[in-house]
């Protein structure tokens, strides 16, 4: 059963001021109703005898639920902060992935030869004989195709085909 005590008697039972039971009254934590004499009257949940007085009883006022609630979303804002800083270490060692393999790309792209035949080097006709900076330049070519094997044997084995 519960207690209909006017306003002023349901702040001082509840430990609270007058403005916080009206809010009550409006959240519809405390029931209220208008009595013959024209005052304001709250229903308070009565406590049984063996609980002493000042003591939380069973019913849980509107600021332990806040407390709860706070508590509760305080946790999972730290767990999300978490979550954040994880995706974040991630998104910072993939953008370093995709640096390297461009710096890898870039390499690889200059050690291979160009497929469009330079004007200025005409291809060889049969029975033409090199010239001296021709044949240097051939021999220069020759000493790259090695580095250039192993590039791209590296570039096989670490995209696996």
């Amino acid at each position: 059963m519960a207690d209909s005590v006017p306003m002023r008697e349901a702040a001082d039972r509840l430990g609270v001021s007058v403005a916080a039971v009206r809010q009550r009254i409006r959240r519809g934590t405390l029931e209220s109703f208008k009595g013959a004499d024209g005052r304001w009257y709250v229903r308070i949940p009565t406590v049984p005898d063996d609980v002493p007085y000042g003591v939380p009883s069973a019913v849980s006022s509107a600021d332990d639920v806040t407390s709860a609630l706070l508590d509760t979303l305080r946790s999972e804002n730290a767990f999300l902060r978490g979550e954040v800083e994880v995706r974040n270490r991630e998104l910072m060692d993939r953008t370093r992935e995709v640096q390297e393999l461009h710096v890898m790309l870039q390499t690889a792209q200059r050690l291979i030869p160009a497929t469009v035949p330079d004007a200025s080097h005409p291809p060889e006709r049969a029975g033409e004989r090199e010239s001296p900076t021709e044949q240097e330049h051939t021999s220069q070519r020759g000493a790259q195709r090695e580095p250039e094997a192993a590039w791209r044997e590296r570039l096989r084995r670490w995209l696996g085909g």
